[in-house]
């Protein structure tokens, strides 16, 4: 039986050396054995209902230490999600392959070394991969790995000093929230830790991007999210790129997840093609309320939505707070968390 084709969609900042590309990108396919691998995949689950750019999964480890209620990693390992880090002996040598292969199609990647599990929580573990990335990435240096976490400060340092003169082939994105919404619902370092291992990353000449998600309608929502937006723009940690989202509960999450206090917020919500979200008109205040604040600060960096509806989308894109994302499953004008 024929393997499925897998596609990529390539930008023209995603290029090594430039060609004609009359709409702004190009596709190109992808061999099954670097769509599918061990170490790595291209992420492509959302349906086209859904705005979210294929992108490409670092699979060095699994799991979290970190404890957040909502966290969907419940789901995606079926109630265990305890940090496990997997035999990286052959890493090396399927990282060239892919890498190899990438140059001879003129392009450049960005590895999400965060999607099943946190980039920074496990210092040793970290140290480990990194050593691997420092000798593959000095012969294909126009490639990135992006490492996403709720690490704070120290975590940040113990980083920072294993990425010593390596720091152009990583980004560090952090993933915050209401400082009231992290003390309900994260068992993770504190949010002012976080943006202080920001600021620390920043200084230390890393580019620096936040998640802010899941954002979560409590009491008085729209003061904590105003609060936390002041707090990373105030603080100078510069960050090149913003990502927000909203709670939202896929079927596994919503049934292997252990403190279901947080479900009740998405009653009467709306059933989409990435699971189960808030209200729309809630999902669009709270949208609403980031972005204009955003744009207040004369914020110049990028700014997008995480697995959101096509929907949602066009709300924001008529109110002026968005740009279009492009065209359905392609989604090329989308600057989010996980591409160059």
């Amino acid at each position: 039986m024929k393997e499925k084709a897998l596609y990529y969609v390539i930008r023209r900042n995603e290029v090594l050396k430039l060609n004609n590309m009359s709409n702004g990108y190009s596709i190109l396919e992808v061999p099954h054995k670097f769509a599918y691998s061990y170490y790595f995949s291209l992420f492509n689950k959302s349906p086209s209902s859904i705005v979210c750019p294929t992108f490409w999964e670092l699979k060095w480890s699994i799991g979290c230490p970190f404890s957040c209620d909502y966290c969907y990693l419940q789901g995606t390992f079926y109630g265990k999600k305890n940090f496990r880090l997997k035999d990286l002996s052959k890493l090396k040598e399927k990282l060239n392959g892919l890498l190899m292969w990438a140059e001879e199609k003129n392009v450049r990647l960005l590895f999400n070394a965060g999607e099943l599990c946190d980039s920074l929580a496990v210092p040793t573990a970290t140290e480990k991969l990194v050593r691997i990335l420092k000798d593959v990435l000095v012969k294909y240096p126009h490639h990135r790995v992006l490492m996403v976490s709720k690490a704070g400060l120290e975590h940040t340092k113990k980083f920072l000093m294993n990425i010593k003169n390596f720091e152009d082939f990583f980004i560090v994105s952090y993933s915050i929230n209401a400082e009231e919404v992290a003390r309900i619902f994260e068992k993770a370092p504190s949010i002012k830790d976080r943006i202080k291992g920001a600021k620390e990353a920043k200084e230390y000449g890393l580019g620096v991007r936040f998640r802010i998600d899941p954002m979560i309608p409590i009491e008085n929502w729209e003061r904590c999210y105003t609060k936390l937006i002041d707090d990373i723009l105030s603080l100078d940690t510069d960050p090149q790129r913003i990502t927000i989202g909203t709670l939202r509960g896929l079927q596994k999450t919503l049934r292997y997840s252990k403190n279901k206090e947080w479900i009740a917020y998405l009653k009467n919500g709306e059933k989409t093609g990435w699971g189960l979200k808030l209200k729309f008109e809630v999902r669009k205040m709270m949208y609403t309320l980031v972005l204009e604040k955003l744009k207040e600060y004369g914020y110049k960096g990028d700014v997008s939505l995480c697995k959101e509806t096509y929907e949602i989308w066009q709300e924001l894109v008529k109110s002026n707070l968005l740009y279009h994302p492009g065209k359905c499953s392609i989604w090329e004008n989308v600057k989010c968390n996980c591409r160059l």
